[in-house]
């Protein structure tokens, strides 16, 4: 296999791996705030979740953030901040 080849199927196996993280992280927030929240809503950089949504989410969020952290927690999400 050659060298673009190789570099072509990691780039391709971190994008998978990504875009399954931030779909669990989608499934996890919606479930726990209750409202629908899109994948593309989602920035996690690091151990810090960024959440693109209304104001009104953001006061729910702010009210339920220890359960979500428990939540990511448990299904294995290293999210240690929400913003």
């Amino acid at each position: 296999m050659s060298l673009f080849h190789t570099i072509l199927s990691q780039l391709q196996e971190k994008i998978a791996k990504e875009t399954t993280a931030t779909e669990t992280v989608a499934g996890i927030v919606s479930t726990v705030l209750g409202t629908t929240i899109a994948p593309s809503q989602i920035t996690i950089s690091k151990t810090t979740l960024r959440l693109k949504v209304a104001p009104t989410v953001k006061m729910v969020l702010t009210l339920r953030k220890q359960k979500l952290l428990a939540s990511l927690q448990e299904a294995g999400v290293a999210i240690t901040e929400i913003q």
